[in-house]
Formats: C-alpha cells, structure tokens, sequence
C-alpha cells in the first residue's frame, strides 16, 4: 500500500472548543494522515464570538467576527484536507454552562456517525485553563467512553499535550498528563502548512504570534498523551492506527 492510500480506512476525530485549536495542537498530525488517506473531521464548539478583531490590516467588528472565524476554519480544513467542520453551534462561554452530559450525547451521536479510530481533544486543564476548552474535555471524554463499548475496533482518545519546558516557554500554568506527551509527532515536513493555517486566521493575534514563533523554530514536534498508556510508554501516531 503506498503512502497515499495507507490509512484510506481509518479516522481521525478532533474535538475542540475554537477556531485554530485544532491548528495549533494538531495542524501538522491532521495533514499528515489526510495525505496518506485518513478521514479527517474536526468538531468545533463554538464560531469564536469573543475572539479579537483582526491583525494586520484586517479589521472587523464583534458582529463579523463569527462569520470570519468560521470562514477561516473552513478554509484552514481544506488545507488540511479534511472534512468541513461540523460546529456544535454554542457561543463562547457558553459551552462551559451547558451540562456535560448534553454536550456527550451531541459528541457520541457524531462518534457514532464518523466512527473514528482516534480522537484528539484537550487534556483536563484544557492546554490554557479556558473555560471552553474544559468543558469541552468533559463532554467529549464521556463521549468517548460511552462509544469505546458501543465498537468492536480498537479506539484511543490523545490529549494534545506540551512538555513541561514548553509549557513554561509559553507561560501555561498546567502540570499532570498534558504536560507529559507519549507521542511526538516530527512535523518539520508539515511545518509550512501550520504556519500558513495559522496565518489564515488573521483575526487572531495568538494565531499571528504563535505561527511567528514557528517561522523561527528550528526544531519541532506535535505532541501528544494517549490516554491510559503507562507513563514510561512510548508511540508512534502511526502505531495506533496500524494496531
């Protein structure tokens, strides 16, 4: 089987709260596995309401910016080359109002529909401590745990994941499983991508400033904590879809 048809049969699901978290934790894994033939899909809660208003020249007010920020995410999936997104249609800061288990039940009825083989989402901290991104752990680790017993295949759920010195580069206050990744992913050959999805998000001054940082990275690698794995295990991204 050649490299672009080797995952034609597996799926990969994100599960995330914004626009660009899915590129900035795991842009460069999603094009990967999207050029060897892997569906890729990326559920989004919420269209990023109370983002800021654009960088660069790009201006726009609060009542745009939802449509810009969608409009940026689908481009960015095309990218990718992954599915349009599926947007689950909350508000920010609305996700973290909203029960957990209604937030499952909207996840598993898309688990059950895109079968997928590996789910990528937040840790418990959710990466920054955002409200959203914890919420959205939550409902999408329930998710997962009711759908694991509902396949007969093998199934993971990764947290997108920072070794500790990064965290601290970047200032996040977090510790426990998303600051101990068993899976890095080299993504210096998919490396321009991210960096052109990032810049695709002009609204966004974190997405501009982190795709700055890239741009002078001489080393770099997604990474990831599969949950459940011993600590002192480690894997390749590719092992759990060849497993």
């Amino acid at each position: 089987m050649n490299k672009t048809n080797r995952y034609e049969n597996k799926s990969i699901l994100g599960i995330f709260a914004h626009p660009d978290d899915e590129t900035s934790g795991a842009g460069c894994t999603f094009t990967k596995f999207a050029r060897m033939g892997a569906k890729i899909t990326v559920i989004t809660a919420t269209r990023g309401e109370l983002g800021t208003l654009g960088t660069g020249n790009l201006s726009v007010t609060r009542e745009q910016l939802p449509a810009v920020r969608e409009g940026e995410l689908r481009k960015v999936l095309s990218l990718f080359g992954a599915k349009p997104p599926i947007l689950l249609g909350y508000k920010d800061q609305e996700v973290q109002l909203e029960r957990t288990a209604v937030i499952s039940d909207k996840l598993l009825h898309y688990m059950k529909f895109i079968e997928p083989d590996v789910v990528v989402t937040f840790g418990p901290q959710g990466i920054s401590k955002h409200s959203d991104h914890i919420a959205i752990h939550k409902g999408a680790i329930d998710a997962f745990n009711n759908y694991k017993f509902e396949v007969s295949k093998t199934v993971n759920l990764l947290y997108i994941a920072i070794p500790e010195l990064v965290a601290k580069e970047f200032n996040l206050d977090i510790d426990g499983p998303e600051t101990q990744p068993n899976i890095y992913m080299p993504a210096r050959e998919y490396l321009d991508v991210k960096i052109k999805a990032l810049r695709t998000y002009k609204s966004q001054e974190d997405a501009q400033e982190f795709a700055e940082w890239l741009e002078n990275s001489t080393q770099y690698h997604e990474t990831f904590k599969v949950v459940g794995l011993d600590a002192d295990q480690s894997l390749l991204f590719e092992e759990l879809l060849d497993g």
